[in-house]
């Protein structure tokens, strides 16, 4: 019969508790966050590429960010994304009236984004787009 090992430190588990979690078996006190490396013992975690991270860390480093304000979005909020980059709702705007372009139709000039009124106001527009 072979000796169960904790999957971080290779340490037979010889008395204490043996924490199960990512299908592997650990000692608690090797069952941390990859960033932080606090214990996740008795935590709700992530997981990214099978590491484990805290809520904090991955909220920190993992979670997208809005292009235009820089703010973590949380998962809770309604955001888009467009050309990859993720906004806030409401910091998605005209960038000439500042209004809205949620669910509305866009273009874009100079890397800014101009609601269809706008768009009547200037010209040399590079696309048109409606935007979910």
């Amino acid at each position: 019969m072979s000796t169960m090992m904790c999957a971080k430190c290779a340490r037979p588990f010889t008395s204490g508790s043996i924490l199960s979690a990512l299908d592997k078996k650990w000692h608690p006190e090797c069952f941390v966050c990859t960033i932080c490396k606090r214990t996740l013992a008795d935590q709700s975690f992530h997981v990214k590429n099978d590491d484990p991270f805290c809520a904090n860390c991955w909220k920190e480093n993992f979670q997208p960010r809005c292009a235009t304000c820089s703010k973590i979005i949380d998962p809770s909020e309604q955001y888009m994304t467009y050309n990859d980059r993720a906004y806030h709702k409401n910091c998605f705007t005209c960038a000439a009236c500042h209004q809205s372009l949620a669910g509305k139709q866009f273009c874009i000039k100079d890397n800014g984004y101009y609601c269809p009124e706008h768009k009547l106001k200037y010209k040399n527009f590079k696309i048109i787009l409606h935007f979910k």
